[in-house]
């Protein structure tokens, strides 16, 4: 099944055999992405710092949120990603920047943004703002984009 997904062509694989691998893909990555949050959801911090952190989540949160055009897409395809992707970062953006979030993730920035009178249309702006910040403020260099690999995805 690994060669089916990283083969770019799918040559050697006729119609049935893609369905079944495509069927089985979307079965075991369902049932793991319920399982990862439920261990997000009940694990301790110290196990989820250690499962869930930049090294081990950089290159899925590039993975699905990046927009990158491939060269052989067409537009309809193109206009779909588009669409699942801003879906999702909408759905991300709005958990981190909910008031009660940034609040617990960044109190002293969410205070002098509220402080200073910064007023956004939407609150969760303002949330994003301080979030960000202060991930900037902790950050030594730039965040790295990792470049998978089939090496990497092993």
């Amino acid at each position: 099944m690994r060669k089916h997904v990283i083969s770019a062509k799918k040559n050697g694989y006729n119609k049935q055999t893609q369905n079944v691998y495509n069927n089985r893909i979307k079965d075991y990555v369902t049932r793991a992405l319920r399982d990862l949050a439920l261990l997000a959801e009940k694990l301790p911090e110290k196990q989820q710092a250690q499962i869930f952190n930049e090294d081990t989540l950089s290159a899925l949160v590039y993975g699905i949120l990046r927009f990158r055009t491939v060269q052989q897409i067409d537009e309809k395809e193109a206009r779909e990603r588009q669409s699942r992707i801003l879906s999702l970062c909408y759905l991300v953006l709005n958990e981190v920047g909910y008031r009660e979030n940034a609040w617990s993730l960044a109190p002293d920035i969410m205070n002098i943004l509220v402080m200073g009178g910064s007023s956004e249309t939407v609150d969760t702006i303002t949330g994003l703002k301080a979030v960000y910040l202060k991930g900037f403020s902790k950050q030594q260099k730039p965040p790295r984009i990792p470049r998978i690999t089939h090496a990497s995805a092993r």
